[in-house]
């Protein structure tokens, strides 16, 4: 049983050789590779299982194709995990497509704080320092919000990326509402996408409040994009408001480059007009 595993595991070598066609036998009997002319074979003294003495032995082109095919595995398998994280990490896949590799240069001046935050992020989560994104639809706050949770994912940091409305269907099921709030207390870095006035409602105010309740007391920080401006913030049409809006300022304008102001035109119409011309 051993002799016949021995054997296989010799003829696989040879099988999976780059240079099993392009080889020539040396002046002393072993195989060579044609190509670097290092030995394939190598002398190991005549034994049960190998007669002639020879075992399988890999030249320098076996060993690159080896390496080159363990650094594709890796690669693939980190690429997996990624898809994985990312699969869990953000509630919309249009999420994980956000990043600064896809930055058309629209607005630098945000690109500039959201590689500060990212560069920084360990100060920041210390600090429970978060950010807001605040501008009209289109101007790029959900676009920068996701650079930066996307970054932080290839650094080893568990985002969890949502818009608000579906949190609070989440926070509403008796089903989903635990699940959703281990997440809002334990991922290291929350995104809320698209936190404005459309989440009115006596119910939606009680699961809103308790959903940026349950944040601060984690003490890890929160990014908010919304299209509320500082004046909506400063004053609150209603004391269910205040209470929150509070809590998001204790918590995003704190650190010294938030509120980050996003205005200029809508960067989709921006962009089907360029690629119109073009």
């Amino acid at each position: 049983m051993f002799d016949k595993i021995v054997r296989d595991l010799a003829e696989k070598a040879q099988e999976n050789s780059v240079t099993a066609n392009n080889e020539y036998i040396g002046k002393d009997g072993l195989r060579y590779c044609g190509v670097c002319h290092k030995p394939k074979e190598q002398f190991l003294g005549v034994s049960l299982y190998f007669p002639d003495g020879k075992v399988p032995s890999e030249c320098d082109c076996d060993k690159a194709a080896r390496l080159k095919m363990e650094e594709e595995t890796k690669l693939r398998k980190a690429q997996e995990h990624l898809a994985e994280l990312q699969r869990h990490c953000f509630t919309d896949t249009a999420y994980s497509r956000h990043t600064f590799g896809q930055d058309k240069g629209y607005n630098p001046e945000a690109r500039k704080v959201a590689e500060w935050y990212v560069d920084t992020f360990e100060e920041r989560c210390q600090k429970c320092e978060g950010l807001l994104f605040m501008g009209d639809t289109g101007t790029g706050k959900t676009f920068f919000a996701c650079c930066i949770a996307n970054a932080l994912l290839r650094k080893g940091v568990a985002p969890w990326v949502t818009a608000v409305q579906p949190l609070l269907r989440d926070l509403g099921d008796f089903n989903r509402s635990s699940a959703a709030l281990r997440e809002i207390q334990s991922t290291q870095l929350l995104v809320l996408d698209d936190f404005g006035t459309n989440q009115s409602g006596a119910r939606n105010l009680d699961l809103l409040f308790e959903a940026i309740d349950t944040r601060e007391r984690s003490g890890l920080p929160l990014i908010i994009t919304t299209n509320l401006s500082p004046a909506d913030f400063n004053n609150p049409p209603s004391i269910e408001l205040k209470r929150i809006y509070s809590r998001i300022k204790k918590m995003c304008l704190c650190c010294e480059k938030s509120p980050v102001i996003m205005d200029g035109e809508d960067i989709r119409e921006l962009a089907a007009r360029t690629a119109h011309k073009s």
